[in-house]
């Protein structure tokens, strides 16, 4: 009846309040990890500790095969220059001529054909019949460049083929070439002129994606990036080592490496390249000049300067303005070297901080004192050693989310284990108080009847004897004194009423001592201060009293208790009304308590130093009712007895012993 109760509430919060706890902590992890990564703030803070990465990672130049073809401003107000579909379908003639071999040509957006054109229209054929031989001669060596949105914020995202450009079959109304062999994608928001987020098309990359090219059959095509697709045919035309294959397997985004500001990449101007033609070609400036520069290389063309969707200018991690053609030659190179960062799918990104959400919590549920911050700064340092390792190996993960998700989860099931704690304490202590209550109602019952017994007993066997004694006497006796008779009756009469009255008082006052529900020994110490202060024990005190190892809620201790509480008093009683002056010589008094093993020793002594008793002659004091109640006390302990010494120089010691079971 004591243990279980405690013990049933400890086990109960070791395994089912633990699962409990568990799924608590990965779900806040979960619901944070969602809350924290729509946070603009979160995501700009991640983005700018990418981007310190970013500076330092990529080998100190760029690769030699890339050289750019930029197109600025000045170019476009030269009236000499006519940039027409002839003009660049021509100086690509040219450069290809000269030995280059890719050329990745951004196209200008207004060369587009609306969407609705699905096959060559005859009105535009002259037009772009320049452009279409050149891809028709050259598709092997030529990327035409088509700009996309971001295809992670689409489920399928669009993709508009250039049939214009394409050489097609009349019969059966198919081009003759593979949109996808010449066709590469570049992503390109206008959010990336000031990226907020790590999935700006500033930062991260599709090498691969599938797109609707056709919405009445609802048509979906694999298309390759750019970047990609040039190295694929680099790679051709060089004969090296194929590369581009292992990155087509690449699923999600990749970080694109940046090798510095804009113009890090050896570019060309078209008027070193082109001098101004009647016909609106480009007749090249010097040929052996501009195969030296091109040859086995590949060339990007496209506008360099000005904000405009030509331009497709985003903010690079330097922070200065990059041209669209630049990030192409910046994503290519990371491909070229294979030192781009790598970006793992988003469920493996959850695991990981779902399993560090799970160590938290698994530590703030066995949390100690100071243990739980060297568990949490050991999670948070495992993790930064993980992210080092990982980005020694060209991988990229996350930083500030999962440390942000890991506080707000540790402090959330933190909260929560100290309210469902205190939530326990509260309710095994009110179980508890209610347990006690119980056992000292049993205790108060048990205590009830054998004072009743008690009574009755002493009643049987005295008044109603004496009763019965009178009684046979009227019945045996002709003479009789009724005066003596009459005042017997009386006697025996108001004996009996006295009893009773006894037991009614006591039945009133009948409860457990409030002093000793905190253990016998401070109960014994209250007492002794109440009587100190009363002024009913003037002797000096001297106590020793040493807590026991008390069952709290068992009735029968409880019971026993409250009679070794009365063996006190009594003993104390005798004291102050036999030893103390000026009944009495006694200077002081000396209260014991103590336990050896399941033993337990009650002593009270006046003037003498309990260490001097034990070789003491001992006798047992004969007396009234007082002797009698100390007798009946020990009797009903388990293994109780007492005794009163003696000593020489009259003295008195009285010690009462039991067994705590």
């Amino acid at each position: 009846m004591n243990e279980p109760p405690f013990q049933h509430n400890q086990m109960l919060w070791s395994k089912g309040w633990q699962i409990k706890f568990l799924s608590l902590g990965i779900s806040c992890s979960v619901f944070y990890n969602f809350i924290f990564s729509q946070i603009p703030l979160v995501q700009k803070l991640e983005l700018q500790l990418q981007d310190i990465l970013l500076r330092l990672h990529h080998p100190k130049y760029p690769p030699k095969e890339i050289i750019l073809v930029k197109i600025q401003r000045k170019d476009l107000a030269n009236q000499k220059l006519s940039l027409g579909r002839v003009f660049y379908a021509d100086l690509v003639n040219n450069l290809l001529e000269a030995g280059a071999s890719v050329v990745v040509l951004n196209l200008r957006n207004d060369w587009r054909e609306p969407q609705d054109f699905e096959y060559p229209i005859n009105i535009t054929e002259p037009i772009n019949r320049p452009l279409k031989n050149l891809v028709q001669n050259h598709g092997n060596q030529l990327v035409l460049v088509t700009r996309t949105n971001s295809i992670s914020n689409y489920n399928k995202p669009k993709f508009l083929i250039y049939n214009h450009l394409l050489p097609f079959d009349g019969e059966q109304l198919q081009p003759l070439i593979p949109p996808e062999t010449i066709q590469g994608f570049f992503e390109y928001e206008s959010e990336a002129e000031l990226p907020r987020a790590l999935s700006s098309t500033a930062r991260r990359a599709h090498l691969v994606g599938r797109f609707s090219v056709s919405e009445e059959i609802n048509q979906v095509k694999t298309f390759k990036s750019a970047a990609l697709l040039a190295l694929e045919k680099f790679e051709k035309q060089e004969q090296k080592v194929s590369l581009s294959s292992r990155f087509t397997k690449i699923p999600s985004q990749v970080e694109i490496n940046f090798w510095g500001r804009a113009g890090t990449f050896p570019s060309l101007e078209l008027t070193s390249i082109c001098q101004p033609s009647k016909d609106k070609k480009c007749l090249v400036v010097s040929h052996s000049q501009l195969s030296q520069q091109v040859r086995h290389k590949v060339v990007f063309i496209g506008f360099a300067e000005g904000n405009n969707i030509h331009t497709m200018a985003m903010l690079s991690p330097k922070g200065d303005s990059m041209a669209g053609v630049e990030i192409q030659a910046n994503l290519m190179a990371s491909l070229m070297t294979d030192s781009f960062l790598q970006i793992p799918p988003q469920w493996i990104e959850l695991i990981i901080v779902i399993f560090g959400a799970f160590l938290l919590t698994f530590g703030v549920y066995n949390y100690r004192n100071w243990r739980l911050l060297g568990l949490v700064l050991a999670i948070f340092s495992g993790y930064l050693g993980v992210f080092l390792i990982a980005y020694k190996y060209n991988w990229i993960l996350a930083i500030i989310l999962p440390l942000l998700v890991w506080t707000a989860t540790g402090i959330s099931v933190f909260v929560y284990l100290i309210l469902g704690r205190q939530k326990e304490v509260i309710t095994l202590q009110n179980y508890q108080i209610s347990q006690i209550k119980a056992a000292e109602q049993e205790a108060i019952l048990s205590r009830t009847r054998k004072i009743l017994h008690r009574t009755a007993c002493d009643i049987h066997d005295g008044a109603l004897q004496d009763l019965k004694l009178v009684m046979d006497k009227i019945e045996l006796e002709s003479d009789l004194d009724v005066d003596a008779i009459l005042n017997k009756l009386a006697a025996l009469g108001q004996e009996i009423r006295e009893k009773l009255s006894n037991i009614r008082s006591l039945a009133e006052k009948m409860e457990v001592t409030p002093a000793l529900r905190q253990g016998l020994d401070v109960g014994i110490s209250a007492t002794l201060q109440d009587l100190v202060k009363s002024g009913k024990l003037t002797l000096r005190v001297i106590t020793e009293l040493q807590p026991l190892q008390e069952p709290e809620l068992n009735s029968v201790w409880i019971e026993h208790r409250e009679e070794i509480y009365r063996f006190l008093g009594e003993a104390l009683n005798n004291v102050i009304q036999h030893a103390q002056p000026p009944h009495g010589t006694a200077t002081q008094v000396c209260i014991s308590l103590g336990q050896e093993g399941d033993r337990c020793i009650l002593a009270i002594a006046n003037d003498i130093d309990t260490s001097m008793v034990k070789n003491t002659t001992c006798r047992r004091k004969k007396g009234g009712y007082g002797t009698k109640m100390m007798d009946a006390i020990a009797s009903e302990l388990p293994g109780g007895t007492w005794e009163m010494l003696f000593l020489p120089d009259g003295q008195v010691r009285v010690t009462l012993s039991w067994r705590l079971s």
